[in-house]
């Protein structure tokens, strides 16, 4: 196990648990149908067929569970702001650890004003079954945001402090699901590559990272990966020259995509996989792609010019790019300038 390799993983919060799992419930799947033993607390719902009139959240929880109780008050905060636009069902299955329907009644009557959205007992499980266990989610509190067309926009605790922002993107139409759909399935690729990665197949690495570009191209973590992986283990020049062409050539246009790439190249310190031609068309790209007026993008320009050795522009390049830095990162693009006018004037004294 190579830990240059284990590492991008790691930080990236994706090297975690054994093998591949399957998952039959994603972000922008139609939202299965409530199955409903008995409403302690609400009208009914019938999802999906209520889904065009509020946005829903359905939550899984139980009286024995801690978080869940300390969940409640964020349910109901949320439920009193966007009253008008959403509905809140805490949807949960009795069990032997004293979750009875009688428990849940008298959770819900002392909460009172606390908890005023929705709260269900599950028909046998069936609606844990098609949310929780088709999701592939291990505990509770778990939540399931159903947008108005009907499809699931975000799952995860509603403890989470980013369910907030998106539940109110959500709410006023903002929220790009389809853009969620496809960062789940990266991390589900990703997910399953630390399997192939813990028996050092390479190959499949390899293969499994190209497939994650071609649906995320501006993905950090795979592209570091991809060249930490030509780099150390697998030394497929040919291969990774011809893949790092034909992704400059697809998304040359798109400033994002070809910093991060331009990025990913000269962190390689690895100076026989190196390829600082590749590294400055791409850095080049992201430059003219973002109209040679984002900082970012000009600055890395500036680090790959200085490292085919043309120190002027490397300069007047990062000069630019102080300019435009905002202010709370200007003292770091500052030092890098000041460090290129060093090497400068040291260039002098070199005989």
């Amino acid at each position: 196990m190579k830990h240059g390799i284990i590492c991008t993983f790691v930080l990236a919060g994706f090297f975690a648990g054994a093998g591949p799992q399957a998952r039959g419930l994603d972000v922008g799947d139609a939202a299965p149908a409530l199955k409903i033993k008995q409403w302690i607390q609400g009208e009914p719902v019938q999802l999906p067929k209520d889904s065009a009139k509020k946005v829903h959240v359905v939550e899984f929880w139980a009286t024995w569970c801690p978080p869940c109780k300390a969940s409640v008050p964020l349910l109901n905060d949320y439920q009193k702001k966007y009253s008008k636009d959403l509905v809140i069902i805490g949807v949960t299955d009795p069990d032997d650890r004293g979750n009875t329907p009688k428990a849940v009644e008298k959770f819900v009557k002392q909460q009172g004003s606390n908890m005023t959205y929705h709260v269900a007992i599950d028909d046998g499980g069936g609606t844990t079954q098609s949310y929780m266990a088709a999701a592939g989610a291990m505990g509770i509190p778990h939540c399931f945001v159903v947008g108005r067309d009907g499809k699931i926009a975000w799952q995860g605790s509603p403890l989470d402090p980013g369910m907030g922002e998106i539940l109110s993107r959500v709410v006023e139409g903002t929220y790009d699901v389809a853009s969620a759909a496809r960062e789940q399935e990266v991390m589900k690729r990703l997910q399953a590559l630390s399997y192939s990665i813990q028996l050092e197949q390479w190959g499949t690495v390899w293969d499994g990272l190209v497939d994650i570009l071609k649906i995320d191209p501006s993905n950090e973590v795979a592209l570091d990966a991809l060249v930490s992986i030509h780099a150390k283990e697998l030394h497929n020049t040919k291969t990774f020259r011809a893949w790092v062409e034909s992704h400059v050539n697809a998304n040359r246009q798109n400033a994002v995509v070809m910093e991060r790439l331009a990025v990913a190249l000269l962190k390689n310190n690895d100076y026989g996989s190196r390829m600082p031609d590749l590294a400055l068309e791409a850095a080049k790209a992201a430059y003219e792609a973002s109209k040679r007026k984002d900082a970012s993008a000009v600055e890395v320009y500036a680090r790959a010019v200085y490292q085919v050795g043309n120190l002027d522009r490397a300069i007047a390049l990062q000069k630019d790019a102080v300019a435009m830095a905002p202010e709370s990162e200007r003292k770091d693009v500052q030092k890098a300038l000041e460090y290129y006018e060093l090497c400068k004037k040291l260039q002098a004294a070199v005989d």
